[in-house]
């Protein structure tokens, strides 16, 4: 009688077994809301944003945070961290699949209005710079930054960087 109860004790402890593993979690970018919440629940003041692949890249003074949420609606963060003594313009990145600049007060100051990003492909990614202290700029190539420069309203550069 024992050795028939065996097969049935052993289906059992294989489905129970399946039932508790987890599923593997997939990501994907968070929403408008997801990030808005996340924002002002951490009351964070960024300066810069903008969606990668499958995640949405938050650029503070001092980090980025990486967001993403998986199939549960669950949002999920990274946080990368560094020192400024805020003299020095700060780059983080190659330009694939973006790159991170801060800009300095010592340029602010000096008037800066537009950034050229010349990319190793020859190709050239200006943005307005707007009183804003940093930019995160995308690349979905495979071309990495080769030279920064920034330039005030008369179109005279103030700052050159290669890279």
């Amino acid at each position: 009688m024992k050795l028939k109860l065996i097969p049935y004790l052993l289906v059992l402890i294989i489905i129970l077994t399946g039932c508790s593993k987890e599923s593997t979690l997939i990501y994907s970018a968070p929403t408008n809301e997801q990030i808005v919440e996340y924002i002002s629940d951490n009351e964070l003041a960024a300066l810069d944003s903008i969606w990668i692949k499958d995640s949405a890249i938050l650029l503070l003074k001092n980090s980025l945070i990486t967001l993403y949420s998986d199939q549960h609606g669950k949002l999920h963060d990274q946080k990368l961290s560094w020192a400024s003594n805020g003299k020095d313009l700060i780059t983080i990145g190659d330009g694939v699949p973006y790159i991170a600049v801060i800009i300095p007060i010592e340029l602010m100051d000096k008037g800066s209005k537009n950034i050229d990003i010349k990319y190793s492909d020859g190709t050239i990614e200006s943005r307005g710079i707007h009183d804003k202290k940093g930019l995160l700029v995308s690349n979905i190539g495979s071309a990495r930054v080769q030279d920064i420069s920034i330039s005030n309203s008369l179109g005279e550069e103030i700052y050159n960087k290669s890279r």
